[in-house]
């Protein structure tokens, strides 16, 4: 690989990681106009990714012999939906029940986050084979 496939690769994963992080303040912002609370709407959109990445891998695994499916694969899978999930904020906001020593419902956030996305990943994986 030489110095020009790596900054491809570099431009297709940070185009794809401002796409993502836009649409995941949009979708933020719409939720958050209906008075939804700030970690079910991180749950909403983390669920929502788990989903479309187990649906992307699903799909690229079937179309591996594209020449461009690698390029696809970094731009959506890492780039877009890397982005898209907000994994340090859910970290974060269970850091923040826990210093407000709010354990049971820190550890239920965990659950259910870890249960939806285990769960929705599946379901997206499965729905094309």
């Amino acid at each position: 690989m030489g110095l020009h496939d790596d900054f491809s690769d570099l431009l297709l994963v940070s185009f794809g990681a401002i796409l993502g992080a836009n649409i995941r303040f949009i979708i933020f912002q719409k939720f958050e106009r209906l008075n939804i609370s700030k970690n079910s709407i991180i749950l909403l959109i983390n669920t929502f990714s788990s989903f479309l990445l187990g649906l992307s891998l699903s799909i690229l695994s079937k179309i591996d012999y594209l020449i461009y499916s690698y390029q696809l694969g970094i731009f959506f899978l890492i780039g877009l939906l890397g982005s898209l999930s907000t994994f340090s904020t859910f970290i974060y906001d269970l850091y923040e029940l826990f210093i407000q020593l709010k354990f049971h419902r820190a550890l239920k956030l965990f659950i259910i986050s870890l249960t939806s996305g285990i769960l929705s990943f599946t379901v997206g994986f499965f729905l094309i084979i």
